[in-house]
């Protein structure tokens, strides 16, 4: 990347600005998808944001600090690690947070033992070391859930499930000799066909598909009118972030070849989209239709059967918690409740709606487990294991806890037990503030409307908090925003160390842009609509945002179509959205009434 940030990817910032107007000329139909009351106030606004995720960012990026030296690990180290990785009863959350970032080293080397990785991806293990480094700043170690530690989970779930089906070799073949591992080439094999390529992108996808995530829901930011739900129009918001994020990061340590080859590029890139993207649970629905359609033998073209199996995979290793042993599972759920009872608390503070009502007593979460086993993770893992028969033992552990819980619903509700409570450990209470430095478009434009008086976009930057609980951001934010500490009753503590996004000082040298140069950014912009873009209330709800996609493109084309400029494609998938619970994406969905007559939202796992 050039240090003039005008020149960055070889272009100079007036041709993204004209990109902008073109693609915004002549385009789509309706009024009011911004909600804007005056259609030149809307095509600027968006095309500021459009703007504003680019720089972010790419701030984000490039403003952490990473070391550049490959990851060593200690042999003795290494050899306890291995042993861990080759048991589903892996527990990352007990790990020092080196010791995760070994674990996903481990992983890829793993993956490298197989015949022609190397060669075909064209990366060495140094470039992924530093990469890894580098995506594991990314992620917040504030957040309960979604940290590093959940993407090296599902990293290892889904190597469990290729290794179960012969795809990948165990990790275990990293303690023997060094000759290339062959997989099961059997013609009969629905997972056959999945070449190197990609599995590199589901391993890639995996340990990246929740960089930057704020510790807040889909439908929070649509309530809290964030700008980041307002580009992508509501649709799967934080996935195209997370994609945006990832690719950039793989730009920044040589993988970026990856995205780029004339040869292959554009497979990949799209890919890599379609797997981050299918860990949106709004789309649960639409993929769990497709994917029975080619289990029942429908002829869906070579590329996109290789694309629903890896959008399997990612899913069941996402939602793999239920799968696990009772106790690692009872874990996650406890760690997604701590972070939904602070998203909670924020929403009374701001006075947003709410969008997750975590279960307070023994028996709603008891119920909520059982609704959420039955109705997601159990057909899920039901309809892969059809496709890949191997992950037939991996479903059976989903229903063993099932019935688990439903022997516990029946005690509670037959002699009022109260159960003993699962291993837990305290989380440091945590500020508002500290939600303050997450990816400045998921802010509520309450927060964000402050900030913007005092700062410039450009001054966001990367760096490591000292501590948990404190953040400089804070500072002559109004109490009316802040509030009082956030502390859920309990909750597992969260790995340190983690960057997070954060206002620099006015003064700070390291930021991306002055406030002289984000002005003029914004006059350029709104020179180029006056000049070049034809006004037309047709802008708003973009009916070219909802191209007919092919089987084969599927849902890929809302991510993969440019990485450097995201753009906002609707897709046409059902969501669940209620008054008291966020999109299945956040796996918020209201459990049926109970006798009481209470709704609750599920507790499983989050994406």
């Amino acid at each position: 990347m050039l240090d003039n940030e005008d020149y960055a990817h070889g272009r100079r910032r007036s041709v993204d600005v004209g990109g902008l107007a073109l693609a915004l000329k002549n385009q789509g139909l309706g009024h009011g998808w911004g909600g804007w009351d005056q259609v030149q106030q809307g095509e600027t606004r968006y095309a500021e944001l459009l703007y504003e995720m680019y720089a972010q960012t790419q701030t984000t990026v490039t403003h952490c600090d990473t070391d550049p030296s490959p990851i060593e690990i200690p042999p003795e180290t290494r050899k306890h690690l291995i042993r861990r990785l080759d048991s589903w009863h892996f527990e990352p959350h007990k790990l020092p947070d080196e010791e995760v970032l070994f674990c996903a080293q481990i992983l890829f080397e793993s993956l490298f033992q197989m015949e022609n990785m190397q060669d075909d991806t064209g990366v060495s293990l140094n470039n992924i070391s530093i990469f890894l480094k580098h995506l594991q700043r990314l992620y917040c170690g504030r957040n309960s859930y979604h940290n590093f530690q959940h993407a090296l989970d599902v990293l290892q779930a889904c190597q469990a499930f290729l290794c179960a089906a012969g795809v990948v070799p165990p990790v275990s073949t990293l303690c023997h000799d060094a000759r290339s591992w062959r997989p099961d080439k059997r013609e009969d094999r629905l997972v056959s066909t999945l070449e190197n390529m990609d599995l590199f992108a589901l391993y890639i996808a995996a340990i990246g598909h929740d960089v930057g995530h704020p510790g807040f829901t889909n439908l929070f930011m649509k309530n809290a009118d964030a700008p980041l739900s307002a580009v992508f129009d509501g649709k799967s918001a934080l996935e195209h972030m997370h994609y945006a994020i990832l690719i950039q990061v793989m730009r920044h340590h040589a993988l970026g070849s990856l995205l780029d080859r004339l040869n292959g590029g554009q497979v990949f890139r799209k890919t890599l989209a379609g797997i981050v993207l299918a860990t949106d649970m709004s789309v649960h629905f639409e993929f769990m239709k497709n994917f029975g359609f080619l289990v029942a033998g429908k002829d869906y073209p070579l590329s996109y059967r290789k694309l629903l199996l890896c959008q399997a995979l990612i899913k069941c290793a996402d939602i793999s918690n239920p799968s696990r042993p009772p106790g690692v599972s009872h874990y996650w759920a406890d760690a997604l409740m701590a972070e939904w009872n602070c998203q909670a608390s924020l929403e009374r503070l701001w006075q947003l709606p709410p969008s997750v009502q975590p279960s307070d007593t023994p028996l709603a979460q008891v119920r909520g487990q059982i609704f959420f086993i039955s109705k997601f993770a159990k057909p899920l893992l039901d309809i892969t294991a059809k496709g890949i028969p191997e992950m037939q033992q991996f479903a059976d552990q989903c229903t063993s806890n099932l019935a688990m819980w439903e022997a516990r619903r029946t005690g509670l509700t037959s002699t009022n037990e109260v159960p003993p409570p699962s291993p837990k450990t305290t989380a440091p209470v945590r500020s508002p503030a500290d939600f303050l430095t997450s990816f400045p478009l998921t802010l509520p434009t309450v927060v964000r409307g402050y900030q913007d008086d005092q700062q410039s976009i450009g001054e966001w930057h990367t760096y490591s908090p000292s501590s948990p609980s404190s953040s400089s951001s804070s500072e002559a934010i109004p109490d009316n925003l802040l509030g009082d500490q956030l502390s859920p009753p309990v909750s597992p503590s969260p790995s340190i160390g983690s960057a997070s996004f954060a206002l620099a000082p006015r003064s700070s040298c390291s930021s991306l842009r002055t406030n002289s140069t984000a002005s003029e950014a914004a006059t350029v912009m709104r020179k180029a609509y006056e000049a070049g873009v034809r006004k037309k209330r047709s802008f708003h709800n973009r009916l070219s945002w909802t191209a007919d996609l092919s089987p084969v493109s599927s849902m890929t084309n809302l991510a993969a179509a440019s990485a450097a400029h995201p753009r906002a494609i609707a897709t046409n998938t059902s969501r669940v959205d209620t008054p008291t619970s966020p999109y299945v994406s956040s796996f918020g969905v209201v459990v049926p009434a109970s006798p009481e007559g209470e709704a609750r939202c599920t507790i499983g796992s989050v994406r």
